[in-house]
C-alpha cells in the first residue's frame, strides 16, 4: 500500500486548489453535499484487501445506523506486470465530489516525517489498521534483513520506501534485483525466481494465503526507518461531523475487537497486520494544521 500504492497517493497530495468552479460539473473538484441516508465508499479493487474494506465499510456504516453502498473505481488489473493506476490529487477531490462519501484503504504516516495525509482538501479519519513491510524469505538461514548476504540479490519494488531507505541507510552492502510491482514481487517470491524481498503486508498476504506451503517465510522488516504505516479512511475537508463519527465508529469496533476479527475472517491477521489500537492516532503535520 509506499510500494508503488503509496507513491501515488502521496503525488496526490501535490498541488493547489483550482480555481472557482461549477459543482455539478462532472469535472469539477467540488460538488453539493450528499443527502442519501446510505453511506457511500467507494471501492479500490486494484488493493488486494478490497474484500476486508469492503466488510469493514459494512459495519463502520452500521455502526452509523446506515447502510453502506459501494462505487467501484477501479477494478483489479489484468496481470502482475501491471502497475496500479495512480490515484492523483484531483481525481480523488472528483470522487468525493461526485461519487463517494469514504475513500477506504489509503495509506497514512506513522511519523509526521511523511506528513501525508495532510492536505487542504481531505480529511483523514483516525487509523485503523497498522501494516508493515516484510522481508519474506525462501531460505531458512536469512529470516531477517540482519541475515542478508551482500551477494544474496534481494526484490523490492522500484521507487518505492524499502528501496529508498535500502539505498540510503546501506548503499553498498547488498545487492538489489529491482521488479515494477507489488505483484510481481509476490509472484516471483512465490514461484522462486526471488529468494528475500520486502514487500508490504497487505501486498503479500491477500495473495499467498499460506507461506509455508508457498515455501516462505515473513517477519516485520527490522533495521530500516519507515517501515509501519496506517490505513485510514479519506473523506471531504468540509465535513467536520462526519469524520467525527467516522473516527468514533472505527474506535469503537477496534474496543470489541472487531477490525481484529474482520482480519482474522479474512486471513489477514498474520505478522505486521494488526487493528491499530484505541490509542493510536494520526500524527500531527508538521506543514498544516489538521484539526
Amino acid at each position: 500500500m509506499v510500494h508503488g500504492v503509496v507513491a501515488a497517493v502521496l503525488a496526490a497530495l501535490l498541488g493547489g486548489a483550482g480555481a472557482q468552479q461549477d459543482p455539478n460539473s462532472p469535472t469539477s473538484t467540488t460538488g453539493l453535499l450528499r443527502t442519501s441516508p446510505n453511506l457511500t465508499f467507494c471501492l479500490d479493487q486494484q488493493n488486494p484487501m478490497w474484500r476486508f474494506e469492503q466488510d469493514l465499510a459494512t459495519r463502520v456504516a452500521a455502526a452509523l445506523g446506515r447502510k453502506a453502498a459501494f462505487y467501484v473505481h477501479r477494478t483489479p488489473l489484468p496481470g502482475v506486470d501491471t502497475s496500479p493506476q495512480p490515484l492523483d490529487r484531483t481525481e480523488l477531490m472528483r470522487l468525493f465530489a461526485h461519487r463517494c462519501d469514504v475513500y477506504p484503504g489509503l495509506v497514512g504516516s506513522t511519523t509526521p516525517a511523511f506528513d501525508y495525509p495532510a492536505d487542504e482538501q481531505m480529511y483523514a479519519t483516525r487509523p485503523y489498521l497498522k501494516v508493515s513491510y516484510l522481508f519474506v524469505s525462501r531460505d531458512p538461514k536469512v529470516k531477517t534483513l540482519a541475515q542478508l548476504p551482500k551477494t544474496l540479490p534481494i526484490s523490492m519494488e522500484r521507487q518505492g520506501v524499502p528501496a529508498y531507505m535500502m539505498y540510503a541507510t546501506r548503499r553498498g552492502q547488498f545487492t538489489d534485483r529491482p521488479v515494477n510491482t507489488a505483484a510481481r514481487l509476490v509472484a516471483d517470491l512465490r514461484g522462486g525466481q526471488a529468494r528475500v524481498g520486502v514487500v508490504f503486508a497487505s501486498q503479500l498476504y491477500p495473495r499467498v494465503p499460506d507461506l509455508a506451503k508457498a515455501g516462505l517465510s515473513a517477519q516485520p522488516v527490522v533495521g530500516l526507518p519507515n517501515m509501519s504505516w496506517y490505513v485510514i479512511y479519506g473523506l471531504r475537508r468540509d465535513r467536520p461531523a462526519l469524520r467525527s463519527q467516522l473516527d468514533g465508529a472505527l474506535t469503537r469496533l477496534i474496543s470489541r475487537g472487531e477490525v481484529q476479527k474482520l482480519l482474522v475472517k479474512h486471513g489477514l491477521a498474520r505478522p505486521g497486520m494488526a487493528a491499530a489500537a484505541v490509542t493510536d492516532r494520526r500524527p500531527q503535520s508538521e506543514s498544516f494544521k489538521d484539526d
